[in-house]
């Protein structure tokens, strides 16, 4: 018998408005806990002006937030490749994640809900603008993901190259994404759109890492070609663990077409399949490998997470 998906509790989008968010914006001289709706940002800042925007995005599940030390590092390095000083550090970021799940308790209880931190450049005058605030998880969308995919479409959209911007970093900047988005929805309205490399590999979505699945060994792009995904991270550990060989090597739209199945990882859903590859493609079911680490990161979820 097929395992439920991962969901704990439903709340409403709306519900999420009026949260408390920690905002610093040394700009207007604020540095405080306030509603979700009360923030925003400088024009002159230069997350607005040019979208130079640091971001990490985490999770609950069953209230406790998901991975946090390796969401951090991922959120420092970003800094340090945008070159953004002045922000919070790493420390500071972890007191707040916990005041913010805190003060927050009635709406964390209802449901597992995302969390985002993000950090802009400021501007020439002031330090940057930050700020770290719950989002809602859409936990239908989530459950039909894990039990019966998603298609997604290999689109033009290439990537910018890493000499223009550093892949390792997760910024708010996500243009390509957007576009690539916009033509997948040309062909399936809950379809997400691939990025291709310069070589025209696929490297990833605006919601996923891609991996798939061949010959009963995992292949996944090299790492230094794409963001590298916390949950993706995860996987290559636990298929180590259990013994499958995993490797990086480009994946060539005809290698998603070809393979026995295509692997998606992301924050908010953990890991689903592709249902479909592009148009005219064969539909495909959850496959063994889907489910086995399904089952293994329900087993993990049901303890408290700290990412140690």
């Amino acid at each position: 018998m097929s395992a439920p998906p991962i969901v704990f509790g439903e709340v409403s989008f709306e519900s999420f408005a009026t949260h408390t968010a920690y905002f610093c914006c040394p700009a207007w001289g604020i540095k405080e806990w306030r509603s979700f709706d009360q923030i925003s940002l400088p024009i002159s800042d230069l997350g607005f002006r040019q979208g130079v925007t640091a971001v990490e995005r985490l999770r609950t599940y069953g209230g406790t937030v998901f991975c946090v030390e390796q969401h951090l590092l991922r959120l420092r390095e970003t800094l340090r490749l945008l070159r953004i000083e002045k922000g919070p550090s790493t420390g500071q970021v972890e007191k707040l994640i916990e005041e913010c799940l805190k003060l927050n308790a009635q709406l964390v209880q209802q449901a597992d809900v995302g969390m985002t931190i993000w950090v802009t450049a400021g501007s020439a005058e002031f330090d940057p603008t930050w700020a770290i605030h719950l989002n809602a998880i859409d936990h239908d969308a989530v459950a039909h993901r894990q039990l019966h995919g998603q298609p997604i479409v290999i689109t033009n959209v290439v990537q910018p190259p890493m000499e223009s911007w550093p892949r390792q970093a997760k910024v708010r900047n996500r243009l390509h994404y957007y576009l690539a988005d916009l033509e997948a929805k040309q062909l399936a309205p809950d379809a997400t759109g691939m990025l291709l490399d310069l070589d025209g590999s696929v490297t990833e979505s605006s919601v996923a890492n891609v991996a798939i699945v061949r010959d009963g060994r995992l292949v996944v792009p090299p790492e230094n070609n794409v963001l590298k995904g916390v949950t993706l991270g995860l996987l290559r550990q636990w298929a180590n663990e259990q013994g499958i060989l995993c490797f990086e090597a480009p994946l060539m739209p005809k290698d998603l077409h070809a393979a026995d199945e295509v692997l998606l990882a992301g924050t908010d859903t953990g890991v689903w399949f592709a249902n479909k590859v592009g148009q005219g493609g064969v539909d495909r079911q959850r496959g063994a490998f889907c489910r086995l680490l399904q089952e293994m990161l329900r087993r993990l979820v049901k303890r408290p997470i700290t990412g140690n």
